[in-house]
């Protein structure tokens, strides 16, 4: 009896050990463009591992020369679905994407990922890494993923997830120079107000009403076109929230191009 409760002992604990090892049997980056030295790619491998295993939690960095689907949010979310990413039954964690020739980005998080990288999450880590991405520092980005990535899964596990909202010294300064005009306009406009109504002359909108009837005859006119103005819009950066992948799971995100 007690022999054969030694070995089912032994065969749970190796059944246990399989189940671990399954879950992240992925390496942590897979660097097709070779934006990585091989020191790089091994010195930020061996942290990615580390915080994964730390937190129970899959973390992955992913290049590609150019897309793999019609986006950069399918071409990370399949990624993610369909090469046996993701932590638990949950398939809790977060994948960086990058898609060379296009120049685009987008981070995929999946099970409890949505909540630790939520909308706000994922803006502070898109502030922190887009920067070294448009200077083509790759080394910088990925570094900078693992360390901001890090630092959001220990505020939640202390039960803080990152919720802050991001707003950049432009918009804080815009707000302090409203909150000082603001009172000034009003005042300026409530006093216009009122010299209006103290003038008695009226303006005329049409030159025609200044002219005698019948004193001009137009005999030819035509139109002449002077310039053309030319609008562009800058592509707007994907903020997706959560939606359902190509594999019917449960996905959160955000993206763009640098």
């Amino acid at each position: 009896m007690k022999r054969f409760v030694a070995i089912m002992i032994a065969l749970l604990c190796f059944v246990s050990t399989i189940t671990v090892y399954a879950d992240f049997i992925n390496p942590t980056i897979t660097d097709s463009v070779g934006y990585l030295t091989e020191e790089q790619n091994k010195e930020l491998s061996a942290r990615l591992d580390k915080i994964r295993e730390q937190y129970n939690f899959d973390i992955v960095f992913v290049s590609e020369d150019r897309l793999s689907a019609y986006d950069a949010q399918a071409a990370a979310d399949d990624i993610y679905d369909y090469n046996g990413y993701g932590y638990g039954d949950n398939y809790d964690g977060i994948l960086f994407y990058i898609a060379d020739s296009e120049r685009e980005y987008h981070f995929s998080v999946c099970g409890s990922g949505e909540t630790i990288f939520n909308k706000n999450g994922l803006a502070y880590l898109e502030k922190k890494i887009v920067p070294y991405l448009k200077e083509d520092n790759y080394y910088a980005a990925v570094k900078s993923y693992a360390d901001r990535t890090e630092e959001l899964l220990e505020m939640a596990a202390e039960g803080k997830p990152f919720n802050k909202r991001q707003h950049s010294m432009k918009y804080i300064l815009c707000v302090v120079a409203g909150a000082l005009l603001l009172p000034l306009i009003l005042a300026y406009f409530m006093m216009h107000k009122k010299l209006c109504a103290m003038k008695t002359a009226v303006k005329e909108d049409y030159a025609g009403n200044y002219m005698k009837p019948n004193s001009m005859n137009l005999d030819f006119s035509r139109d002449i076109f002077l310039y053309s103005t030319v609008t562009k819009t800058e592509k707007p950066k994907s903020d997706s929230g959560s939606h359902t992948s190509s594999s019917g799971r449960s996905h959160g995100g955000r993206g763009g191009s640098f």
